[in-house]
């Protein structure tokens, strides 16, 4: 077993915050460029995106923590997609039926606190791993590549959750709040735990270690007995999963009815924060806090205190997936070619 030591955990979180580091040196010249001080632009965006000067609804860091949470879910599903060697793209179809199987059962059925949002939660659940499955069992028994796949899913699920009647939530179907006057719900201890339920499973269990075996080692899972067919088909069941309760939060926290683009999270963001994060869960979360606090204070630091339009926050976004990616193809092709 491999021994965990204070030199690889600080050779991880090196590795973690270099693409971070990278990503902020090369936003600096973008904020120079557009004649401003990139030391206070950056202090400004921390302020308003990561601290607590106010306490209550006002506080930053509380709108940092409910942007965090589906970014959480949507990253550990594209984790266990990667992770089981499936290229998912389809976080976002997942996330809008999970959103509206959510607001179906939030507004349809008559339950009360808490079984009323925990039933909407399972719903998502359930139909994000359903629409999971749909790319997966088109790439094993047909051989649809599934980029193209999860792409064009995408659209088609947002026509086909508009074809269903979807109402306002009922007060019974809202996620707990865990601070008064703020969205920062229940949904953020979920998230917290799925993130120590996904590191348990891919590397605490069996499964787990078939799953991973058999994107990393495909000949040796097929000479190990591992069904590989029913590996990545559970693989992305789980992985849809996790995209509907992304989807689930949202609206059951936030939105309070069903809506077809999400305040917090954009399209692709799972796959960045997935391989910002090293295709592991404490990256996944450590990246989501990251990003969340960006989008959070993009419009306070950046447009109104530093007069730098926000958009300069998907920039950094934009920078920190290419940094990241580059470190990922880098370390892949050096796996290859055996270099030390």
């Amino acid at each position: 077993m491999k021994r965990i030591t204070f030199r690889s955990i600080l050779k991880k979180g090196i590795a973690l915050l270099l693409p971070v580091l990278a990503s902020l040196a090369a936003g600096s010249i973008l904020i120079l460029i557009s004649g401003k001080n990139p030391i206070q632009t950056y202090l400004n965006l921390f302020d308003a995106g990561f601290t607590c000067h106010d306490g209550g609804g006002r506080c930053a860091l509380l709108t940092t923590m409910q942007f965090a949470t589906p970014l959480i879910f949507s990253g550990l599903s594209a984790v266990v997609a990667l992770r089981a060697g499936f290229f998912s793209i389809g976080q976002a179809g997942q996330m809008l039926f999970g959103a509206a199987a959510a607001t179906w059962v939030g507004a349809h059925l008559v339950l009360p606190q808490p079984f009323h949002p925990v039933l909407a939660l399972i719903g998502a659940a359930i139909f994000g791993a359903l629409w999971g499955l749909v790319p997966a069992i088109l790439r094993e028994y047909i051989g649809v590549n599934e980029i193209i796949s999860t792409l064009l899913l995408n659209s088609v699920a947002g026509v086909l959750v508009g074809l269903v009647r979807l109402g306002r939530l009922s007060e019974t179907a809202r996620l707990l709040s865990l601070v008064e006057s703020t969205k920062v719900t229940a949904g953020i201890l979920l998230a917290i735990i799925a993130v120590i339920s996904v590191y348990i499973y891919l590397w605490k269990t069996g499964r787990g270690l078939e799953l991973r075996n058999t994107a990393q080692a495909p000949r040796f899972a097929i000479y190990g007995g591992i069904a590989r067919y029913a590996t990545v088909l559970s693989a992305m069941a789980l992985s849809g999963a996790l995209a509907g309760l992304a989807g689930a939060v949202e609206v059951l926290g936030v939105q309070y009815k069903f809506v077809t683009t999400f305040s917090a999270i954009n399209d692709f963001d799972g796959l960045i924060i997935a391989f910002a994060g090293h295709l592991h869960p404490a990256g996944v979360l450590l990246l989501s806090f990251l990003l969340g606090g960006l989008r959070a204070g993009s419009i306070v630091g950046l447009q109104i205190r530093s007069g730098i339009p926000r958009e300069l926050g998907g920039a950094l976004i934009a920078l920190l997936l290419i940094f990241a990616t580059m470190h990922k193809f880098y370390k892949s092709e050096k796996e290859k070619s055996g270099s030390p």
